[in-house]
This record gives C-alpha cells, structure tokens and sequence, in this order.
C-alpha cells in the first residue's frame, strides 16, 4: 500500500527549465508513489535501502528534458508573443487568425483572400503555427494553405499536439485545425515518427505505413513500424499490423497494440536481460494486450538459467478511481523474492480528501499464494492516508503517510495487522547531488510473516543514501538500510546507471549479502 503522495501545484521553483515543468513533474511524481491509485513508476529502481526515493527526481530531469523546448519552438513563441503585442484590437474568434508572411515574391489579392510567396517563405501564425518552404500559395479568407513541395511544419497551438516535421505535398487548414502532410518525418509530441501520409486533428494525429519511437539516435536502438498509427497525445496511441524492430531486425509482430502515453507509460514491450545471485542469468518480456476501454492483458514471461520458466498473466480493468486485477502465475518483488499466485484478485481505490492535502488509498488482495513447499489462503486488508508533499523551500521535500494492514493466512492460521509509518525526507542539492533520509515501521514484515513477497525486511528502518550525476550517462547512487530495533547496519548497496543510446544497464552490488545484480532494457524516454 502507498504512503506516499505529491501535489507539486504548491511548489514554486525556479530553476530554469527542469524547474517549469509543474504539471508534468506533478503527474510523474504522484504515479510514482500512488501506485495503487494509478498505474506504477515510470522510472523505478530494484532496491531494498530507498533508492527508489531517488526517482521523484530522476522522472523528473528525464520528463523536464523530453518537454523542453527547442530553440525553433522557443523562437516561434517569442515571435507570436511579439504579434499578440502588437495587435491594434482585440482578436475576434469568428475572423482568420491574424499571419505574418515573409518571402522573396510575394502576391496577395485582398479581394479573394488569394495569396502566393516564392523564395525562402516563412510563415507564422498567431496561433503558433509555422510553415517553412520554397514556395507557398493558399488563401486567407478560407484559412488554407497549400505547399506542392517540400516543407517544414511547426504547431505549438494549445491544446494540440505538438508537432515538428519536414515532408511534401502539404495541405493545411487553420480554421478547422486539419490537413495533410506526405512523405514525412519529424516529431509529434515526444515520439519521433515517419510516415508515408499524416492527417492532422485537432486533437490527434494519423500516420499511414510509419515508424514510431522515442529514441532520438539517427539508426533508432528499437522502433515500432505500422499500416496505421493513431496518436492521441498524454493519452494513448493505437497501431495496426504492428511490427516491433531492434535496429533493422525484426523481433516480433501484432494485430494491434494500444500503447499508455499518460504519466505512468512503460513503452513499448520489449525485452529486458539481466543477472542476479537467486536467477542467474535472466530474459524477461511483456506482451500487453487492450480487450476492451480500460481492460487491458498482459503475459510476463520470464526465463533464468537457475530458475527456469516462471510466467505470469493478468486481466486489469479500470473504473474512475477503482482497479480490478485478476492474475495468475509467478511474481517477484524488488527484492528477489518469489510467489506464485494460483490465481489472485486485487481490489483497489484511492482518492483525494475533497479539498484537504491528503489522499487515501484502500487496497484488497485474496488468492492462494504458493512458495518453498507452502500453500495457503492468502488476504490482506490495508488502508493508507498520505499528506501531500510538503516543500521547505525550493529543494527540501518531505513525505508522510501510514497505513493500517490485516494479514491472514489459512496455512498457520495466523494474523498479522498493526500500523505502518512511511516518511522520507529528500534533498535536491543541484543538478550533480540529491540525497534522502527515510523512516519505516512496518507490523507485518519478513520475520511475522509466512511469506517475505511484497514485505520489508524488519520492523523498525532507517533508510539514507546519495545520488551523484558525473554526466547525462552516469549515475552513482550508494543506499544504507539500518535495524534500529537491533541497532546495527543491515544493507550497504553500490548503483552504477549507464545510459547507452536509448538503453540503459544498471549494476547493483549488495555489500552485506555479497551478490551482484545487473539488467539491462530499453528505456521509454
């Protein structure tokens, strides 16, 4: 159960770009730690001495980074902003929005609204749209443009996807926000697309035989190729007759994908590898599948030298602020350790407290659970309440939440409840350093418990550790985990974050346990 959750609408920050992000970072951080009320992490640590504290911040550098404006972007706005300033009246809805045109030659008849620009023509309009080519004709009074050519297309227009492309043949349409583009490749919103013909709404994006990914390298690491791809934008993405590509190999194909481009996306299903003492070597993969609105599939399959085929399935439907989750097969926590559920259900609910700084969450799970030769009825109540972030000052955040939990067990016939206290304090020093501090009690935990999936290692913890960035493909974290009812050191971990191209491989080593983990896979930014 969470016991965390943000509203970042109170933080007033001003640290340059990575600082103006509040929307964003404020939906990155309460994914982040609401799991139970929407979705999971879009970028979460394997840790057992609160490095995943560290999260908050790397969601949001890598979210501030993906929404930072290019110079272009930035100059079309401050050109609009210089219009807007230098309007004589107040805009009317019902007429054109004003333009600006500039061009070698250019021939405008007031009459029909008719106009033609040749040389170098530049044209911006009010609404921060922009249109780049060697020769461009179209019509005023109509709000039509037409380039037979090649040409570069710009849209920062509220509420509509951002666009960024180079192709032929285009056709556009400033009063019904729609038109047409052949033979293109650029950027919508944050996916970097390709594609023999796109349709522009003004709400969404089509491309016919594209190409979709998020990596930025020029031989893209991994991309999506498709007849159609329909781009809804911080919503969702649907493609038909799907093939899934690592460089130019093809790994597999599918009917049809529907894709999360909300705050909690995971990208595309593509495999992840990695090492650890229990597995040994290892291959995972989901296989995500949309049944219907808000009930969607997933197949985990997951393959180790030491631990053999351990898949796993479920069947999640979404409704307002409820989750149901059926799911059956083997799961594993961040720590290694292993359940295999035969089958599960999982009820959960979380909502704000009208218009209090604080949310709650409730979440139900009854299956039977099975591990190490034991097999039983598992349940578990929980019930959690969580403050919103509270900011000391720009750099200073700290977290509160608790909860209450009731663990029953048919195979000892025992119960576990009591309260559990979650508080992290976390400290952004500058783009190089970040540290946190952490609090926990847990009542049900590994040493009162049948099974150790999902629980903490003791009772009463102390977490600490300290991120440092060496550059945009290095990260350093180094985590402590103390017993305080025992009071001494229980975990030292090492964290190596290797940015390679649009990849990523982290390498743990557990001091205290002397194991080594690593993983490497695709990462959606």
């Amino acid at each position: 159960m969470p016991l965390i959750s943000l509203n970042l609408t109170k933080i007033n920050r001003d640290r340059g770009e990575f600082m103006k992000q509040k929307k964003l970072i404020a939906l990155v951080c309460l994914v982040a730690t609401l799991f139970a009320i929407k979705g999971e992490a879009a970028y979460k640590s394997s840790t057992d001495t609160g490095a995943d504290k560290l999260d908050i911040l790397e969601n949001m550098r890598r979210h501030a980074r993906e929404n930072a404006l290019t110079p272009e972007q930035k100059n079309l706005l401050k050109v609009t902003g210089e219009m807007r300033q230098n309007l004589r009246r107040e805009l009317d809805p019902t007429k054109p929005v004003p333009t600006a045109f500039e061009g070698e030659e250019l021939t405008y008849d007031q009459n029909t609204g008719e106009f033609t620009a040749v040389g170098k023509v530049h044209i911006i309009q009010l609404d921060n749209h922009q249109f780049d080519s060697e020769m461009i004709r179209g019509n005023t009074i109509d709000q039509e443009i037409e380039i037979p050519e090649k040409s570069h297309m710009l849209q920062l227009t509220d509420n509509m996807p951002r666009v960024t492309l180079d192709g032929y043949h285009t056709f556009y349409n400033y009063g019904t926000k729609s038109g047409t583009m052949e033979n293109a490749s650029g950027k919508v919103d944050h996916q970097y697309v390709s594609g023999k013909r796109f349709e522009f709404y003004p709400d969404h994006v089509i491309i016919y035989d594209g190409t979709t990914t998020k990596c930025s390298a020029k031989v893209p690491d991994y991309h999506l190729s498709a007849e159609k791809i329909t781009i809804w934008p911080n919503d969702r993405m649907i493609l038909d007759n799907v093939k899934y590509w690592i460089k130019d190999k093809i790994v597999y194909t599918r009917d049809r994908v529907v894709q999360n481009l909300g705050p909690d996306a995971k990208g595309p299903d593509y495999p992840r590898m990695g090492y650890n003492s229990k597995s040994g070597v290892w291959l995972a993969q989901d296989f995500n599948y949309n049944l219907a609105r808000n009930v969607n599939a997933k197949l985990h399959l997951f393959a180790s030298s030491k631990q053999h085929v351990r898949p796993y399935a479920d069947v999640t439907w979404e409704n307002a602020h409820s989750t149901y989750i059926l799911t059956y097969g083997y799961q594993e926590d961040n720590d290694n350790n292993w359940i295999k559920k035969e089958p599960s259900f999982i009820y959960r609910y979380g909502d704000r407290i009208g218009n209090l700084p604080l949310s709650y969450g409730l979440e139900y799970e009854i299956g039977r659970w099975s591990n190490n030769g034991i097999t039983s009825t598992h349940s578990k109540y929980t019930l959690g309440l969580a403050h919103d972030m509270i900011v000391f000052d720009p750099s200073w955040y700290l977290f509160l939440g608790t909860s209450f939990s009731v663990t029953r067990e048919s195979a000892n016939d025992s119960t576990v409840r009591g309260w559990n206290v979650d508080t992290t304090l976390l400290k952004y020093f500058d783009d190089t350093w970040a540290a946190y501090l952490g609090y926990y009690y847990a009542s049900s935990n590994k040493e009162n418990a049948l099974f150790a999936y999902g629980l903490r290692s003791y009772d009463r913890k102390m977490e600490t550790g300290l991120s440092y960035r060496m550059d945009d493909k290095n990260r350093f974290v180094v985590g402590f985990a103390f017993d305080l009812t025992s009071r001494r050191l229980r975990d030292i971990d090492y964290y190596w974050f290797h940015d390679i191209h649009c990849s990523q491989l982290v390498l743990r080593y557990r001091a205290k346990r002397r194991e080594w983990q690593a993983h490497w896979e695709f990462i959606p930014w």
